[in-house]
Formats: C-alpha cells, sequence, structure tokens
C-alpha cells in the first residue's frame, strides 16, 4: 500500500500552495535551498496519505505548524533541534507515576508546562475552520479520514 507526505505552504495572501515533498526533503536535508522562503518562518500544513490500488488515496495525517528557514533558504536545523528538545521536555512529567517522588514531578510537571507553551507559541499554526476546511479540500476528497494535530 503506498504511503506519501504532502506539503502546503500559505502565502501571505492566504492561499496554499504546495510544496513538493522532493524540493522540502532537500531543503531539510541541506542540498538545496528554497530562496523563496530564505530568512522566513511559514504555515505549512503537512499530510500523510495513503493509498490503495485502483482507488483515491486517503489522508490519514494533517498537521499545522511553523516551519523556520536560515538565510539560505534551508530548513533551519538550530529550530529544528529546539523544537525537538521540547518536545521532549514537554512529555517530562509524564515520567512521574510513584506518590513517592512527588516533589520531584512537581519541577518535571513545571518544566513540562513551559516547554509546551513555548512550543504551542514558536512552533504552533491554529488554523482557522476555514483555514483547515481550504486545506482538506486542496488535499483530497471530503470522504477522507483525518485525524488533525
Amino acid at each position: 500500500m503506498p504511503v506519501w507526505r504532502r506539503y502546503l505552504v500559505k502565502e501571505p495572501t492566504g492561499r496554499l500552495v504546495e510544496l513538493p515533498s522532493r524540493q522540502y526533503d532537500r531543503a531539510d536535508d541541506g542540498t538545496a535551498p528554497i530562496p523563496d522562503y530564505a530568512g522566513r518562518c511559514v504555515e505549512l500544513v503537512s499530510a500523510v496519505l495513503v493509498g490503495k490500488q485502483g482507488a483515491a488515496p486517503t489522508v490519514t495525517e494533517v498537521a499545522f505548524t511553523k516551519l523556520y528557514f536560515d538565510q539560505s533558504g534551508f530548513v533551519d536545523a538550530a529550530k529544528r533541534e529546539r523544537m525537538i528538545r521540547l518536545m521532549l521536555e514537554s512529555c517530562a512529567d509524564r515520567r512521574c507515576r510513584k506518590p513517592a517522588r512527588r516533589t520531584d514531578c512537581n519541577a518535571l510537571a513545571e518544566r513540562a508546562h513551559a516547554a509546551r507553551s513555548e512550543l504551542m507559541r514558536d512552533f504552533e499554526w491554529a488554523p482557522a475552520p476555514a483555514e483547515v476546511t481550504a486545506a482538506l479540500f486542496v488535499l483530497g476528497p471530503p470522504h477522507s479520514a483525518v485525524p488533525l494535530h
């Protein structure tokens, strides 16, 4: 069963434009920049599609995020590393299961809350309902099953 990714970038006008996955991958791995995005933060819709032989593909997952590009047009590695670090820190409070570690858990909970707040502020794109509808329309048929993130 084929699985693939699609990316849409929200232009300043609000229109969603396709960002070919190959072009994104090359900017992400440092082999080819995207000059139009140099030094910018863009709002990105990323989707996973699954296809069956002879049937229309199904959009199985959609995420709305902010993606940062460095001054050359490559995906900003430092911002990506920061996002990953914050994602890991945001799970710190999930390590607390035993009541005996209550004081440690309070500190971990504060750390996790702070990380989640930073993630939301710097990397989350909370699209308006109309933007979600527009993205889903561009991505595939309306009957697709889509968990939103």
